[in-house]
């Protein structure tokens, strides 16, 4: 098991209500959510769902970057989100290498 703590951009979606995410390390992840606790949620979810993947198939991907280091507009929230990985398909086959890169 890993644990991960990436940031997590909320925006509030003013056309249709809710919250859209994204995560300005992780280019290919996005969800959404009605309310700002539901949008936590997803991401939450989507985070640990796609590293799991990336990591059973060896997909290199972006480390965290500081809060610091990440521009928020005016009207956004970075939001911590920290999640526990196990990788599944590869059954821990996995090249621990790529983690080691990460931290």
């Amino acid at each position: 098991m890993h644990v991960f703590k990436y940031y997590a951009l909320i925006t509030p979606d003013e056309e249709d209500g809710g919250y859209s995410v994204s995560f300005p390390d992780l280019s290919n992840i996005f969800t959404d959510g009605e309310t700002l606790v539901e949008a936590i949620t997803h991401a939450e979810q989507v985070l640990e769902g796609m590293l799991e993947v990336m990591i059973d198939y060896n997909t290199v991907f972006d480390p965290p970057r500081p809060a610091s280091a990440i521009t928020v507009k005016e009207g956004e929230s970075l939001v911590a989100i920290i999640v526990e990985v196990i990788p599944k398909g590869t059954h821990g086959d996995f090249k621990q290498e790529l983690i080691d890169e990460i931290y």
